[in-house]
């Protein structure tokens, strides 16, 4: 906008010079008219000067010839031409001493006339020159309208490439924050996966060490258990492997001991008790509750709410190995089945859940065969 504001300037006072170039040539023009008409009347008054002088001496000369011919006569008519020369005589006198008064005057006026119009003819000249040197000026300089308004567009064209650069480049940015968003939850699940792997490392660990541990004890029970079973005294025990995938409810749990030719734990007296309290995997917790990760036994108070008896028909005794503030009746930590959970007081490890909802791991037992 300033360079059209200067194109528009330029132009305004690149005309005003025109017209006074044109004005100036135009004035010249008349100065040389008037010029001319001044010398062709100076020419026309020399030339009546010539002539008067011409008449006035051919007029003396001949009186002079008369006056030397026939100085005594005289005739009748004598006054009346002599009169009427003298008459002609004084009027041409006069007109040649007007035309010579003149003559002075007209010279002076054509000399400045001359100057004047040489002064208008170089000042046109200089004009005319710069108007042309002006108007060439005007079509190559960059300030003329059309330049200007080619720059501003070439401005324009060059801020839209940046405008749609500069989209591109936030186009771009948006896809790589959400490249960048998915390339994060990829990673927290790599995360999840890698830490669930490790824990089953560990507890392939632990079982591991426990099976070093045992080692004499699963060389005795060799032929009294059936393979992944554990032979503690006189009976052999199945430990599910405490991991998410593998959980169950408690009628499932009991259909998995039954094809394995057991059944669900059933604890008879203290010592079987703290037997499996010091047997049991201590998985670690894998959840937000305690509760979540313990193993269904054989007991339950289906058949009378607060008569909890085992899949043997035997009632529990007293009040049994409960955690304190178990079994539960509120909360959703309730229900009619009986699971063991470890804890360092092996005296108190039971608690209850629901039967069909929570899935736990469980414990199955079986008498060993006799050792042939």
């Amino acid at each position: 906008m300033p360079l059209l504001i200067s194109s528009i300037s330029h132009n305004v006072i690149l005309m005003a010079w025109c017209m006074l170039t044109s004005f100036i040539f135009t004035a010249e023009i008349k100065a040389t008219v008037a010029l001319i008409q001044l010398v062709v009347k100076y020419t026309q008054t020399l030339s009546l000067v010539e002539q008067i002088n011409t008449d006035h001496l051919h007029q003396t000369t001949m009186e002079n010839i008369q006056s030397q011919a026939d100085p005594r006569a005289e005739s009748p008519v004598e006054p009346n031409i002599s009169e009427e020369f003298r008459a002609n005589l004084r009027s041409r006198s006069q007109k040649i001493q007007g035309a010579r008064a003149l003559v002075p005057h007209r010279r002076v006026t054509l000399l400045l006339l001359g100057l004047l119009n040489a002064v208008l003819l170089i000042t046109a000249i200089v004009l005319i020159i710069f108007c042309a040197n002006a108007n060439e000026y005007q079509l190559l300089t960059p300030h003329s309208a059309v330049a200007s308004l080619l720059i501003e567009r070439s401005y324009l064209r060059n801020h839209s490439n940046t405008l749609k650069t500069q989209q591109d480049a936030e186009e771009t940015l948006v896809k790589e924050k959400e490249n960048s968003v998915k390339l994060q939850l990829k990673m927290k699940q790599e995360v999840r996966i890698s830490d669930t792997l490790r824990r089953r490392v560990e507890l392939l660990h632990k079982e591991e060490d426990e099976i070093i541990a045992n080692i004499d004890v699963i060389e005795q029970s060799c032929g009294s258990c059936p393979a992944g079973w554990i032979l503690l005294k006189s009976t052999c025990y199945y430990f599910s492997l405490p991991e998410p995938d593998a959980k169950k409810n408690w009628s499932d749990s009991r259909a998995d001991c039954i094809d394995r030719g057991g059944d669900l734990l059933v604890i008879d007296n203290l010592q079987e008790q703290i037997l499996i309290s010091e047997n049991i995997p201590k998985a670690s917790s894998t959840s937000g509750f305690w509760w979540q990760n313990g193993f269904w036994m054989g007991l339950r108070d289906t058949q009378s709410r607060g008569t909890w008896m085992w899949i043997n028909n035997s009632t529990v005794a007293d009040t049994g190995y409960w955690r304190e503030h178990q079994p539960s009746t509120i909360g959703p930590q309730t229900g009619d089945c009986a699971a063991f959970f470890y804890f360092i007081d092996t005296t108190k490890t039971w608690y209850n859940g629901n039967c069909q909802d929570h899935l736990y791991n469980w414990i199955c037992e079986m008498v060993a065969k006799p050792l042939e």
